[in-house]
């Protein structure tokens, strides 16, 4: 009977050791869920407020107020989703979310100060205006032109956002197509803002140039990072 009992302890002491254990570990992540979740929605509205000031000049007056709006709604909410994705750590076997997402947000990044450097804050107008991009133009016409400088300037945003993101390798990344995807949803709204007083077919060129520029940028960086890791 004493042995019986003391059994009896030992397993009662276990299983409340385990349930305190785990009920512990419930809370503790879920206050630092919450609080990544909060810091994802400030950091996304913060960034998207940023990239429409940027991306829109000062004060808007190009734009009329409803582009402003619904373009600051769209980011706000891919930014939110991007941040919350990364700071969470999100992943699957065989997605690398947040690895995706955190080459998603350097590449607006990179995107954002190169806009802040640019000259003319209208990008096609600047491309027009070097030479390459001039002679694009005059042979092939405007939409011709900003294809090829969605192509180039998103190919080179794309692999130095895959070599920035740190532990990056063959395992983690090695379906090019998730972050070029996130990348381009989130360069998406500013090529569709800059693309206001040009014609539909100039925002498709664009747009098509960025996509292929985005993962022919993510695929090299991989498969370079792979080749120089041994991996």
């Amino acid at each position: 009977m004493e042995k019986d009992s003391r059994r009896s302890e030992v397993r009662d002491g276990v299983r409340s050791g385990i349930l305190s254990a785990i009920r512990s570990d419930v809370e503790l992540r879920g206050g630092r869920t919450a609080r990544l979740l909060v810091a994802a929605g400030v950091a996304g509205v913060v960034g998207a407020i940023g990239v429409t000031l940027l991306l829109s000049g000062h004060p808007f007056d190009h734009h009329p107020p409803w582009h402003v709006t619904v373009f600051s709604m769209v980011w706000a909410g891919l930014l939110v989703v991007s941040f919350a994705i990364a700071f969470l750590g999100v992943r699957t076997p065989s997605l690398p979310l947040s690895h995706s997402a955190s080459v998603a947000l350097l590449g607006l990044g990179i995107a954002g100060i190169c806009g802040a450097a640019c000259a003319d804050q209208h990008f096609l107008n600047w491309w027009t205006a070097t030479d390459l991009g001039r002679r694009i133009f005059d042979v092939a016409g405007l939409p011709a032109s900003a294809f090829c400088f969605g192509l180039v300037a998103t190919l080179l945003i794309g692999a130095a956002s895959v070599f920035l993101v740190l532990g990056v390798g063959r395992g983690q990344l090695a379906r090019p197509m998730i972050p070029a995807a996130a990348m381009f949803l989130l360069l998406l709204p500013g090529v569709a803002l800059q693309s206001v007083d040009n014609s539909v077919w100039v925002f498709a060129a664009w747009i098509a140039g960025t996509a292929a520029g985005g993962y022919l940028g993510v695929t090299s960086a991989i498969q370079a990072r792979a080749f120089f890791s041994g991996t």
